[in-house]
């Protein structure tokens, strides 16, 4: 069994760390200013996740409610990441991982109902997310943008609310 003792290594690194006021004041800001727009980030993952397991037990409007407070978080990580001068390579990867969960997961299941059709649409809409995250990412210059998928899931998300829940897929569907 090994014993960490307060004279152990570990220990006076920390001390040294943690300890001194003045430099743990200045640590707690700088981190904190480091992470606040990846914490934004993560909270929009919440509410991805959130919304799908929402979905998943038949709590419509909840899973909307869900999309439009990540649409939130999503335009607010940006903002304050440059605000703060704090962009780094780890915070554009959760916030890409976050718009897939919230803006293409979740809103894909706000869609589905029991068509095949419409389920067909709702994974090629997870689809389009997918490659539209890709591309954007990517730094390869392509000539079309289109309709960013943040935007696309907020109208999604309020027009399934203001419908009462109804699909829209299945209200626009051709096939019986």
């Amino acid at each position: 069994m090994i014993l960490l003792t307060p004279s152990s290594g570990f220990f006076q690194c920390t001390n040294k760390i943690f300890l001194t006021d003045e430099a743990t004041g200045q640590q707690i800001k700088e981190f904190a200013r480091k992470n606040a727009a990846n914490a934004l980030s993560m909270c929009n993952m919440v509410m991805g996740m959130a919304s799908i397991l929402s979905s998943l037990n038949g709590h419509h409007h909840a899973a909307c409610w869900f999309v439009l407070i990540g649409y939130l978080l999503d335009l607010a990580d940006g903002a304050v990441a440059r605000r703060l001068g704090a962009c780094s390579a780890l915070g554009a990867k959760l916030d890409d991982f976050a718009d897939f969960t919230t803006f293409g997961i979740a809103t894909s299941l706000l869609l589905r109902t029991t068509d095949l059709m419409d389920n067909i649409l709702c994974v090629c809409y997870v689809m389009s997310v997918f490659v539209r995250l890709c591309f954007y990412t990517s730094g390869i210059p392509f000539m079309y943008r289109g309709l960013p998928c943040i935007y696309s899931s907020g109208i999604l998300a309020s027009a399934s609310l203001l419908s009462g829940g109804t699909s829209l897929c299945c209200a626009s569907s051709p096939w019986p």
